[in-house]
């Protein structure tokens, strides 16, 4: 077939019109040249020109521009099929709506299983002291909650037609929707078990459960590794199989886009892994070292500068009060002087069972008075006093603290960091 221009449309008509391109450029205030110009479609009318030149001929700017007069039976039958098309399109969006409203529903019916898991779990838990039924129970229901959540997603899918590629790409992108809407749940409900996990095995027996407090600091941990793995384990193996099986249907940009999330992972979980287990040996070294390596000592290496220290450490408790902090009640305290004040007479055995030194004491005073033979001058002597025993246990809880805090502040910044740098598909 002919293709239509408009020179040539605009040819046709001058000549049925019975006009010379002269008698034509006149009319426009144009040169013959130029209409010859149009005519051979060596360039087009300016924009300008085109109502002058459509009212001339008495045609429309549209039939012009088409280079064709409209059909009447041709245009009523194309707007038919026209709004057929729109008719057949706002039903596909409508039935892709009703269907995205509906697998939304089911989802929420998913959570709410899964939260009444945990609500059992708790109730369970801290109302009978139930630690083990409390973790079957929160895993039947996050079992249920998945179990659903897959027939939902299965039945809510929609088979791609291949000869509507405009059609067949939005159902795909449906599809993955709401295959990411599940592996979401997915994740949410094993990050409802690993909260719960810790009341199954960190019992002192089967029918004692967990303070709230400890279920939350080990759940909240407990909760990060799972997802971490679960993490790893999916964008190393999982996705690829749902891809596999046609569960998910990817695009060659999808594909880039996996690949670099994948490298982001990867690079992100072996630095996370690696300030862990840095972190992991600080707290190997802190307790080998125990609270006694952060004590103050006090050494002697005769037994008269021992025997003062001793006289002088009662007579200030007798006289002024000895005061020391207690971490039970988080203040300074004193140990009152009441009951028993008398001092208590003490002696420093070497192995040969020769008296060493005599003094007296106050057992309420010091946490250890250790002995250690000298082949030359039959000492040195270390007191740890009660008052150091305090500071050393109070910096080695602390240290404690701080340690696995910083290791849940590393994953939690991991976390953050990876879901920001990822790319979304």
């Amino acid at each position: 077939m002919e293709k239509k221009t408009i020179g040539k449309f605009i040819s046709a008509l001058r000549k049925a019109n019975g006009m010379t391109q002269k008698e034509f450029g006149e009319k426009l205030f144009v040169s013959d040249k130029t209409v010859s110009r149009w005519e051979c479609d060596e360039c087009t009318p300016d924009l300008s020109l085109i109502p002058a030149i459509a009212e001339i001929f008495g045609i429309t700017a549209d039939e012009l521009l088409r280079g064709e007069k409209n059909n009447p039976e041709r245009s009523a039958g194309e707007k038919a099929e026209e709004k057929q098309k729109e008719k057949s399109e706002k039903q596909f969006r409508f039935i892709l709506e009703r269907n995205r409203k509906k697998h939304q529903n089911f989802t929420m019916i998913s959570i709410g299983i899964t939260i009444l898991g945990l609500i059992a779990a708790m109730i369970a838990n801290l109302s009978f002291s139930k630690g083990l039924i409390a973790f079957c129970l929160a895993l039947a229901f996050c079992t249920a909650s998945e179990i659903c959540q897959i027939c939902f997603t299965a039945n809510a899918r929609f088979s791609t037609d291949e000869e509507d590629d405009a059609r067949a790409d939005r159902i795909r992108l449906s599809n993955n929707k709401m295959t990411r809407k599940a592996i979401e749940i997915s994740f949410f409900n094993l990050s409802a078990v690993a909260f719960c996990l810790p009341l199954a095995v960190l019992l002192d027996s089967p029918n004692y459960g967990l303070k709230f407090g400890s279920w939350l600091l080990l759940g909240i941990l407990f909760t990060f590794i799972a997802v971490v793995l679960a993490s790893v384990l999916y964008a190393l193996k999982i996705r690829a199989c749902l891809c596999k099986r046609g569960l998910f249907e990817v695009t060659q940009s999808d594909t880039d886009v996996f690949a670099w999330n994948r490298k982001l992972l990867l690079k992100t979980v072996a630095v996370s892994l690696s300030i862990v287990l840095t972190l992991g040996i600080g707290v190997l070294i802190l307790e080998e070292i125990g609270w006694k390596g952060l004590a103050k000592k006090e050494v002697f290496d005769n037994c008269e500068d021992f025997k003062a220290f001793m006289e002088n450490q009662y007579d200030t408790w007798y006289e002024e009060g000895y005061r020391y902090y207690d971490k039970g009640s988080n203040a300074v305290v004193n140990i009152p002087i009441q009951g028993n004040t008398m001092k208590e007479h003490g002696k420093i055995v070497n192995s040969d069972g020769e008296i060493i030194c005599e003094y007296y004491f106050h057992n309420s005073l010091n946490q250890s008075i250790r002995f250690t033979e000298s082949a030359e001058d039959k000492m040195p002597v270390t007191v740890i006093t009660m008052r150091a025993y305090n500071i050393a246990i109070n910096a080695y809880d602390h240290l404690h603290i701080l340690l696995y805090g910083l290791m849940v502040i590393e994953v939690v910044i991991a976390c953050i960091f990876y879901l920001r740098k990822m790319k979304r598909t």
